[in-house]
C-alpha cells in the first residue's frame, strides 16, 4: 500500500463518532417525525400511518397533524385547522432511551386515503391543555457557533464539546413534510445503466487542445462540454449508457459546486448551444445524460444572495436563514462563501424547480442531487412530481451521506440515493483489508435486503471528494479490477469515476500532514491515448459488456458460497431463470482453488488475470484476482 495514505473521510453530517452521537441525540430530544410513514410512497387508494416521538422533556397531552390535499402550506393550533385539515394521533407506548436517559413516548394517526396526482402536505404539533406554548416537529438544518442562541428550544444541548473550540448548536426549523401520491416506479432504464462520471474541467478540452497547467490542483484544466462530446465514442465503447456531468452553471470555482446562476452554462466550459449538442450526441448513441444540480447552497455571488445581504426586506432575504443579518447565516458547513437556501421558503423553491424544468426541457435526462439531505423531504416531494411531468422517464438520485434508515425514506420523493454505505463496505474489504470476507457478506446482504423496495442505490469504489481506491492500493490493479467485478455484479447500476478505468491516480493523499483536506487531489486530469492502462480499460469494457448481457441477472437471486475469513476467498452466485452465474473472489495474498456446483458445466465469461486457470470444473485464482463462469444449459 502507498505510504501516507489516509484513512477514508466521507464527507458529511455523520462523518465522526461524535458527530453521529450529537446528531442522534438532537434529533430524538424533540418533537420527532423522522419521516415515519407507512407506506413509506403510498398509493392511490393508500391510507398512511404517520408516527412521531416526544423527547423526555417534551410534555404533551395532545399531538396533532395538520394537513392539505391542494398544495397549499397546511396551518393550524391546538388541535384546530384554519388551513387544510387536523386528525389527532393516539398515545401509542413509551419506550427508554438510554442515550438520552428518558422516556419517549410514541403517538401515531391515520392520514386518509388520496387519488392519484394529490401533493399532501402536513405539519404536527404536540400540545398540553394546562400549557401556551406548543413545541412542532422539526428538523436539524445546520449548525452555529459561538454562545447559546436566544431562540433555541429549551431541550437543545450543544451538539459536541471540544476542547479550545467554539460549542456548535443546532438550528431547526419546523418540519416541511410531504408525499406524493402516485404511480410512478424507478425507470428501468436506470435500473439497467452503467453510468459514467465525468468532472467537465478535467475531462477533456476539446479541439486537439492539451490541458491548462494551473500552479495547484484547485485551478482551471480547461476541460469542456465540445471535450466531452469529442470523447463519446469512447464512453459508448466503455460501456457507458449514461454519462453524468459536474456542475456546469456559472461558477467561481473548478468544481462548480458554488453556482452564481441556473440559468446558463459556465461560459468556460461551453454553452447551452454546446449542452444541446452533446446530449443529441448522447441520445443517438443511446446514452442518457444527468446534470449535478445543488439546490442545498448557492455561492455568496449569486444575485439572491447579494439582493438579500444589501436589503433585510428583499424578497430573497426569504431564501435565506439569517441569524444575525447581515452577516451571520446558515451555510454549507459553516463556509461562508455558501449559504444554504431554505428550501421550503415559496419563491426559492420555485425557484429551483423551474430551472431543472428549464434543463429538462433542453434533454437532460435527470439530476444528481447534491447534499439532497439538506432540502426538505416536501421539497424533494414536489420536485421530483414536477420534474416527472416535465420529463416521464427523467430520474433524481440524491446524495445522502447519512443512515442507511434516512436514506430509505427518500424512497417516493427521490428515485435512489448514491451508496455510500456500500461504498465504505467495499473499499474496507477490497482496498484497506479491514473487514474479513465473512464481514463483508454479512454486511452485503443486509444491506441488499434493508432496501428492497422501488428505491435505486448506484453503487461507485471512488469519486471527486475522497482518494482514488487506485492511490489507497498502491496502484495495485489487480486489487481495483477485484473489486470492480464485485461492484459490477451487484444488483444496483454501477457508477466508474472519469479515469478509474484508465489507471488515474493522484500525485498527493486528499488530506495532506495538517489534517487539512484537499479533495481536488482526486481530480487530475484525464489520461488519453498511450497514457492509459489499456490492459485496464479492456477489462472495464469487457465487464460492461457482461453486466449489459443479462442486466436482469444480477437483480436476481443471490446465493453466498464461499465466506472465507483466513483465505478472502468470497464466492456467490446469481441466478434469473434458467442462468446462473458465479463469481469467485480471491481478496487474498495467496492462491485459492474453487469448484462450482456441479449439477451443470459452466464456461469462463470474465476474469481478471490472464494467470486464472479454468477447465471446466474448477479455478484456480492467482492473489487478488476474480472470474465470473456461467453456467452452460445441458
Amino acid at each position: 500500500m502507498t505510504n501516507n495514505v489516509s484513512q477514508d473521510f466521507v464527507f458529511g453530517t455523520l462523518a465522526t463518532d461524535a458527530l453521529r452521537l450529537a446528531q442522534i441525540r438532537a434529533a430524538r430530544s424533540g418533537v420527532a417525525h423522522a419521516y415515519r410513514l407507512e407506506p413509506a410512497d403510498p398509493r392511490p387508494g393508500q391510507p398512511v400511518t404517520i408516527e412521531i416521538s416526544l423527547g423526555p422533556q417534551v410534555a404533551a397531552d395532545h399531538v396533532t397533524c395538520y394537513y392539505t390535499t391542494d398544495g397549499s402550506e397546511p396551518r393550524g393550533a391546538r388541535g384546530v385547522a384554519t388551513e387544510g385539515y387536523a386528525i389527532q394521533l393516539s398515545r401509542n407506548g413509551t419506550v427508554w432511551d438510554t442515550l438520552l436517559w428518558g422516556y419517549l413516548e410514541i403517538w401515531s394517526g391515520v392520514l386518509p386515503a388520496q387519488p392519484e396526482g394529490t401533493l399532501v402536505r402536513y405539519r404536527i404539533e404536540a400540545w398540553a391543555v394546562q400549557q401556551a406554548e406548543s413545541r412542532w416537529a422539526n428538523e436539524i438544518v445546520g449548525v452555529m457557533g459561538g454562545a447559546r442562541p436566544a431562540n433555541l428550544e429549551p431541550y437543545d444541548e450543544q451538539l459536541f464539546a471540544v476542547p479550545g473550540q467554539a460549542p456548535l448548536w443546532p438550528i431547526r426549523r419546523t418540519g416541511s413534510y410531504a408525499y406524493h401520491v402516485d404511480e410512478e416506479r424507478v425507470p428501468d432504464w436506470l435500473r439497467d445503466a452503467v453510468i459514467y462520471h465525468v468532472f467537465i474541467d478535467r475531462f477533456d478540452p476539446g479541439g486537439g487542445k492539451p490541458f491548462a497547467t494551473p500552479p495547484t490542483p484547485g485551478g482551471f484544466y480547461g476541460g469542456t462540454l465540445r471535450g466531452v462530446t469529442e470523447r463519446l465514442d469512447y464512453i459508448e465503447a466503455l460501456g457507458a449508457t449514461c454519462v453524468w456531468l459536474s456542475p456546469l452553471f456559472p461558477s467561481p470555482s473548478h468544481h462548480g459546486y458554488d453556482a452564481t446562476d441556473y440559468s446558463s452554462v459556465e461560459p468556460r466550459v461551453g454553452s447551452t448551444e454546446q449542452l444541446g449538442a452533446l446530449i443529441a450526441a448522447a441520445h443517438a448513441r443511446g446514452i442518457r445524460v444527468l446534470l449535478d444540480y445543488v439546490v442545498n447552497h448557492i455561492s455568496s455571488e449569486h444575485p439572491a444572495f447579494q439582493r438579500a445581504q444589501a436589503n433585510q426586506h428583499a424578497a430573497e432575504a426569504a431564501w435565506f436563514t439569517f441569524t444575525q443579518w447581515p452577516g451571520q447565516y446558515l451555510s454549507f458547513f459553516g463556509v461562508p462563501e455558501l449559504p444554504q437556501i431554505d428550501s421550503d421558503s415559496p419563491p426559492a423553491r420555485d425557484y429551483m424547480i423551474e430551472h431543472a424544468r428549464y434543463w429538462l426541457a433542453q434533454g437532460v435526462d435527470g439530476f444528481r442531487l447534491d447534499y439532497a439531505n439538506g432540502p426538505s423531504h416536501a421539497f424533494w416531494s414536489m420536485f421530483r412530481a414536477a420534474t416527472r411531468a416535465a420529463r416521464p422517464g427523467s430520474v433524481t438520485l440524491g446524495e445522502v451521506v447519512e443512515t442507511a434508515a434516512l436514506q430509505r425514506t427518500y424512497q417516493g420523493r427521490l428515485d435512489g440515493c448514491l451508496d455510500f454505505l456500500l461504498l465504505q463496505a467495499l473499499r474496507q474489504f477490497f482496498a484497506f483489508g479491514a473487514i474479513t470476507a465473512r464481514q463483508f457478506d454479512t454486511f452485503l446482504r443486509r444491506h441488499l435486503a434493508f432496501f428492497a423496495g422501488d428505491f435505486v442505490l448506484p453503487s461507485f469504489l471512488d469519486n471527486h471528494d475522497m482518494n482514488r481506491f487506485l492511490w489507497v492500493v498502491g496502484g495495485d490493479t489487480r486489487r481495483l479490477k477485484l473489486a470492480a467485478l464485485c461492484q459490477f455484479t451487484l444488483p444496483h447500476p454501477p457508477i466508474v469515476y472519469y479515469g478509474t478505468e484508465a489507471g488515474l491516480s493522484q500525485v498527493r493523499d486528499v488530506r495532506y500532514a495538517d489534517g487539512s483536506g484537499h479533495p481536488e487531489e482526486s481530480r487530475l486530469p484525464m489520461p488519453w491515448g498511450d497514457a492509459q492502462n489499456q490492459e485496464l480499460l479492456d477489462f472495464y469494457r469487457r465487464l460492461a459488456r457482461m453486466r449489459r448481457a443479462a442486466a436482469a441477472l444480477w437483480r436476481g437471486t443471490r446465493r453466498t458460497l464461499v465466506a472465507g475469513d483466513i483465505s478472502g476467498l468470497y464466492v456467490y452466485s446469481c441466478a434469473d431463470g434458467t442462468r446462473q452465474v458465479v463469481i469467485a473472489l480471491n481478496n487474498g495474498s495467496h492462491p485459492q482453488h474453487f469448484a462450482p456446483p456441479a449439477d451443470q458445466p459452466y464456461q469462463l465469461a470474465l476474469a481478471s488475470d490472464a494467470a486464472i486457470v479454468f477447465d471446466g470444473r474448477s479455478l484456480t485464482l492467482p492473489p487478488f484476482s476474480g472470474a465470473a463462469v456461467i453456467r452452460v444449459k445441458g
